[in-house]
């Protein structure tokens, strides 16, 4: 899906403004503080229902007004075109796609999949696993159809054991065991099958990259190798109760990013961290290409944060050639050469122009 023109009202600095953007690779640039990340924000608004900056509304809505108004002109791969739009108020939330009430935020992940990578995208390797779990759900969401309900049938499980546990009730809570264990077996041979795909689209990136560490990529599922969870979860009641949760399964895995044996950030610099994070991030969108036929919409907020000019222009030269819609923000236009068929907006005071 690509978005053909961007309509947008009443977010952050922005009154109204609206963009013709290109199929490919579309620079905002523009002083800080001028509405760039605001136009990102807009769009990953109508992929996510909810922006990247604050889990809250209010913050987001401009001064005065009630709610902030995205629209959108979107194409499939086939050429066919559809009406999204998103009306978020404080407390209100309405979403529209060809004249129908969307209901479910799922429903708006598969319509409009967005991914972005910002300045802070580094706490992707610096902070705990559950950043790393939803990276790799997020892609088995979209290229394992069945992922999603299986997922939330364990999350569901897993909840109503938690309760059980909490009100010191160990007969209940193990009624739950076969259930979950079931739905683990079949969440860890999903991870696994993707994290391989992926660690092989991007030791290819990486070596396209130059990058010189070797990066290894380790799935701990949640519990002890080679045992039934079942068994675990027996073996660990006591602790359970208590602690009032459950201490083993999915919702306890870890994606591990390695270098040299150990955790990338610590062996890495900031610029090789931010490179190995867009190495993470395309070969998300590398799977959904290939399996799906259509990549996901690409944010890039502050293309030059911790890069080089060499890695800037190498990026750029990746993602011209990947097939993507991307949007990328700069304060300026990019060092290097703008490819062809690009288009540049320069965006201040919430106005946006074509450069």
């Amino acid at each position: 899906m690509k978005i053909r023109r961007l309509q947008i009202e009443n977010l952050r600095v922005i009154d109204k403004l609206a963009m013709d953007p290109c199929g490919g690779l579309n620079f905002i640039c523009g002083p800080n503080g001028a509405g760039k990340t605001s136009i990102l924000e807009a769009i990953y608004l109508l992929g996510q229902g909810k922006s990247f900056r604050h889990s809250e509304a209010g913050p987001f809505i401009r001064n005065g007004e009630d709610s902030c108004l995205v629209v959108s002109e979107l194409e499939d791969a086939q050429g066919v075109a559809s009406r999204l739009g998103i009306q978020r108020g404080k407390k209100e939330f309405l979403a529209r796609h060809g004249g129908k009430d969307i209901k479910r935020r799922s429903e708006l992940l598969r319509l409009l999949p967005v991914q972005i990578v910002t300045p802070q995208s580094h706490e992707l390797l610096e902070r705990g696993p559950e950043l790393r779990r939803r990276y790799l759900d997020f892609g088995l969401f979209h290229v394992e159809q069945s992922y999603h309900q299986v997922l939330m049938s364990y999350q569901r499980a897993i909840k109503q054991r938690n309760a059980a546990l909490r009100t010191g009730n160990a007969r209940l809570a193990l009624s739950f065991d076969e259930q979950l264990s079931m739905l683990a077996e079949k969440i860890a041979v999903s991870r696994n099958a993707i994290l391989q795909a992926v660690d092989g689209y991007l030791q290819s990136f990486l070596r396209d990259m130059s990058f010189s560490e070797e990066v290894s990529l380790q799935m701990y599922a949640g519990w002890k190798a080679g045992r039934h969870l079942t068994d675990v979860l027996s073996d660990h009641l006591d602790r359970d109760l208590a602690q009032g949760h459950t201490s083993a399964g999915p919702h306890r895995a870890e994606l591990k990013i390695l270098v040299a044996g150990g955790r990338a950030e610590k062996h890495l610099s900031r610029g090789q961290q931010k490179v190995l994070v867009y190495g993470l991030v395309f070969t998300i969108s590398r799977l959904m290409l290939e399996k799906l036929g259509e990549a996901p919409v690409l944010l890039i907020d502050d293309l030059g944060a911790e890069l080089d000019e060499r890695n800037r222009a190498a990026l750029i030269d990746y993602l011209e050639n990947s097939g993507e819609q991307v949007f990328i923000t700069s304060v300026d236009i990019p060092d290097s050469s703008v490819p062809v068929g690009s288009r540049v907006f320069h965006v201040e005071h919430g106005t946006l122009r074509t450069v």
